[in-house]
């Protein structure tokens, strides 16, 4: 597909989709076109030397029935008894009294067989001694002696009794007759009496009797009556009676296959068919072209008919595909503005095909980007606000420590135990939250954080708050990330609690699949309303009113923002889950996955 749409230089997809319908269209109507042009020729030359035959086997009967009626005429002259005796009668009896009535009684006969026949027929019978009776006058007309006198005529000695001599096409012997027609086809048989020849009969009929058969089913092709020498006998143009006609050695017998011959540089198709009765042939002569005509023009007119339904096929394909392609092309302007940052378009389709369903796909994950990029965004405003609050809360570990430690001696050398502990505490504390070098510390050193945690809030306030913790003995070893706890438990003094005394439980537990901790106070707890809207806040995202906790504690760091923590690094597999009751306390359950807690591993 790559190779033609480079030639064609197409390059979009539609495009290609377009010429390659149109392509599966045109090419295989033009190979069935020139198949069927080259399939057709043969087929039209078939056609039409069909139609020439079967006109040539119509002319056969019409032409048969007017020569079978020519012969039947002789048969009844010749094999009938009464003609015979007349013969004789003739041959041994010269009188003039006798020959009249010899004559009457042959005009009689005469008679009755012009009566049977169905066309006009000349009879003329010539007895051996030169006595010659005819259907016409023999001294106005023509004097049938005048037959014993042609070339012809001696061929008759030694013919059969059945045998018919084809003396074929003549000019007109009977002059009253021959402006209705200038020739005439006659025969001639032999009568016989036993072995010996007791006269002849010539018979002739009107050449136009054919003639007009042969113009009533001819239109330009010419038709004719030949004998096996070429001479035409009838002809459609009565010109050319007489000739002979040059092709006859060329046309083969029937079965053989048509000749086309050129004559004044146009081709014609020649087709022969032989006669029953004689060695005559019925020959036409037609123009190929217009003899493969009528053919030609029903296959012009299929073709025709056939460019016009693909050009109709064609125009509702283009629109068709035009349709189909719309929102291909669509989404590819929507593609091509994604690409040069615009991420507001959409494309809008809802048609309810695969291409549908692929842009309704394309428009969500827009939005989904558009989502992802937005929450994004709003991660690294707050991350970019947290260490800008982490850096201006910095100051030098070194100093601060050392100072700490320096008052922390002097107070101890005065004997002041108490506050020296409370500075060792505040130390410790504040090294382990400045210390940046290790994210991940031992549930051991989390819950030591909590204590001195605990005991800086108790040197503030005036009612203590007891700190029980209950960690399993196999989870103390546990990595977990810095702070994972101490906010919780800083979110319970000040809002369980509300810097009242009170106690405090930490514990911890392991299971098969990770390690849960629990912080629980006894202080006021919550009502349902306000437990459902905290974790409301929580759950959803929505920023949570802290009550000051992001800026009042020692921390800085509040419940959501703990929580938020351990989803970033933990993602879904870890769970908080809080617990209240107004009057009765409340109690916060984490959970830490098993998979992820020793590795250390973010999900961010």
């Amino acid at each position: 597909m790559n190779g033609w749409a480079h030639i064609l230089n197409v390059k979009s997809f539609r495009q290609k989709l377009l010429v390659s319908s149109i392509l599966c269209l045109i090419v295989p109507m033009v190979i069935a076109v020139l198949i069927s042009n080259y399939i057709t020729k043969d087929v039209l030359k078939e056609q039409a030397v069909a139609n020439t035959e079967q006109t040539l086997y119509t002319l056969d009967i019409y032409v048969t029935n007017l020569i079978n009626n020519l012969i039947y005429t002789t048969n009844v002259i010749q094999f009938d008894n009464e003609v015979t005796t007349i013969l004789n009668d003739t041959m041994t009896d010269k009188g003039s009294a006798a020959r009249f009535f010899q004559l009457k009684r042959m005009n009689e006969k005469f008679a009755n067989v012009e009566t049977a026949a169905s066309n006009p027929i000349y009879l003329a019978v010539i007895d051996t001694s030169g006595t010659a009776y005819s259907n016409y006058s023999e001294f106005q007309d023509y004097d049938p002696l005048n037959f014993t006198r042609l070339d012809w005529f001696r061929q008759l000695e030694n013919r059969d009794a059945l045998e018919t001599y084809w003396v074929g096409t003549q000019p007109n012997y009977i002059v009253s007759s021959a402006g209705k027609s200038p020739y005439l086809i006659t025969i001639a048989r032999t009568i016989r009496n036993s072995s010996r020849t007791s006269g002849y009969i010539i018979a002739s009929m009107f050449e136009t009797d054919i003639h007009h058969i042969f113009q009533n089913y001819s239109s330009s092709q010419e038709i004719m009556l030949v004998n096996s020498k070429g001479a035409v006998l009838s002809h459609t143009n009565p010109a050319r009676i007489g000739t002979t006609f040059p092709y006859m050695n060329q046309i083969g017998d029937e079965g053989e296959g048509p000749v086309i011959v050129k004559e004044q540089d146009k081709d014609f198709l020649l087709v022969k068919h032989k006669l029953s009765f004689s060695d005559w042939y019925l020959v036409s002569m037609v123009p190929y072209k217009e003899a493969i005509d009528t053919i030609s023009r029903v296959h012009q007119n299929v073709l025709l008919l056939t460019i016009t339904c693909f050009a109709v096929f064609l125009i509702i394909l283009l629109y068709l595909m035009n349709q189909l392609t719309k929102p291909i092309k669509l989404l590819g302007k929507v593609a091509a503005k994604v690409r040069s940052g615009n991420l507001t378009v959409r494309s809008n389709i809802l048609t309810q095909d695969e291409i549908g369903e692929f842009a309704q796909s394309f428009d969500h994950m827009l939005d989904r980007i558009q989502l992802m990029i937005g929450q994004i965004t709003l991660e690294q405003t707050r991350k970019r606000t947290a260490e800008l609050e982490m850096l201006q809360a910095q100051v030098n570990p070194h100093i601060l420590f050392n100072t700490i430690n320096s008052v922390r001696m002097k107070i101890w050398m005065k004997g002041d135990r108490e506050n020296a502990e409370l500075l060792s505490s505040l130390s410790s504390f504040m090294r382990m939250t400045i210390n940046r070098n290790n994210e991940y510390i031992s549930l051991h050193d989390e819950l030591e954080l909590i204590s001195n945690y605990v005991l800086l809030v108790n040197f503030r306030h005036k009612e203590p708050i007891v700190l029980e913790l209950s960690p399993a003995s196999e989870t103390l070893l546990e990595e977990i990330p810095r702070f994972s706890i101490q906010p919780f438990v800083e979110n319970a003094i000040l809002h369980g609690l509300r810097h009242k005394g009170g106690t405090v439980r930490v514990a911890s537990w392991k299971d098969s699949k990770g390690l849960a901790i629990t912080v629980e106070d006894n202080g006021d707890g919550m009502g349902r309303e306000v437990l459902g809207r905290l974790r409301k806040k929580l759950y959803s995202g929505m920023d949570a009113e802290e009550s000051g906790s992001s800026h009042t504690d020692i921390s800085g760091i509040g419940l959501k923002n703990a929580y938020e923590r351990l989803q970033l690094i933990y993602g879904c597999s870890s769970t908080l889950a809080i617990e209240s009751e107004e009057g009765f306390g409340t109690k916060i359950s984490i959970y830490i996955p098993g998979s992820h807690r020793r590795e250390g591993k973010s999900y961010v």
